[in-house]
């Protein structure tokens, strides 16, 4: 027995070297020196100007979009919006009663249009009813002859419409003016003029024939308002219009 103890403590003591030695690391040489307070800040430094460098060339390439877009917006065409304000700027009213009677003429003009009476004249047109007839008695007794009588058609009979000058010419030539208009199916027709659409004057009374009036004379950069009245046996019609001369 002590044989045997002796051998596994012989065997013992020779494998504790052979674990020991293989369990030992390598010794490679190199050692690890700690860096200084001055190589840190220099670490940050260098990290810090790396950073900025990356944000100038995002400010860069931010400043080079801006500048495109703003190049393309430079480049819309502005030349329609330029017209409307070179007319409004055409409508420089001195003082504001001018202003008021352009708008007041303006509401006068959109219903003077009559859309529905004109619509109505076209469909009776289209759909033209008999006239009516009474019968005329004959002396021996027998059936009457039946003869026709005229009837109006007050729904032909329209607001005049403005032929020349027409509606808010600013351009006119100032001096004799032949004012035109469009046969209105009226019996007669009545020529009003001035300066103020509020107190226009009654120039003449015309047969239903006469579809224009010369005026003698008008002045220089002045606002002038005319109406022509249709008269008929349904009641009269009119329109007005205005023109500025140069």
């Amino acid at each position: 027995m002590k044989k045997r103890y002796l051998i596994l403590l012989l065997c013992c003591l020779m494998i504790i070297p052979l674990v020991g030695c293989s369990s030992k690391k390598e010794d490679t040489g190199t050692k690890v020196v700690p860096r200084t307070a001055i190589q840190l800040v220099n670490d940050r430094v260098n990290v810090s100007d790396a950073t900025n460098a990356r944000q100038d060339t995002n400010i860069t390439d931010l400043s080079n979009r801006i500048t495109t877009e703003i190049a393309a917006v430079s480049q819309v065409d502005l030349s329609p919006i330029n017209a409307r304000l070179g007319v409004l700027e055409a409508l420089n009213f001195s003082d504001l009663a001018g202003g008021l009677s352009f708008l007041t003429v303006r509401v006068a003009s959109l219903e003077s249009y009559n859309i529905s009476g004109r619509l109505a004249a076209l469909e009776a047109r289209i759909n033209t009813s008999v006239p009516a007839v009474t019968p005329t008695p004959t002396p021996n007794g027998s059936t009457p002859t039946p003869t026709a009588t005229p009837s109006i058609n007050c729904s032909l009979v329209l607001k005049p419409v403005a032929i020349y000058p027409e509606l808010g010419n600013m351009s006119m030539v100032n001096g004799s003016i032949l004012f035109r208009w469009v046969d209105s199916n009226a019996s007669g027709y009545e020529f009003w003029f001035g300066t103020n659409p509020a107190s226009l004057l009654k120039v003449d009374t015309l047969s239903k024939d006469a579809l224009f009036y010369p005026f003698p004379a008008t002045g220089s950069n002045t606002y002038y308002f005319w109406r022509v009245v249709a008269i008929s046996p349904c009641g009269n019609q009119s329109t007005m219009w205005w023109f500025k001369t140069q």
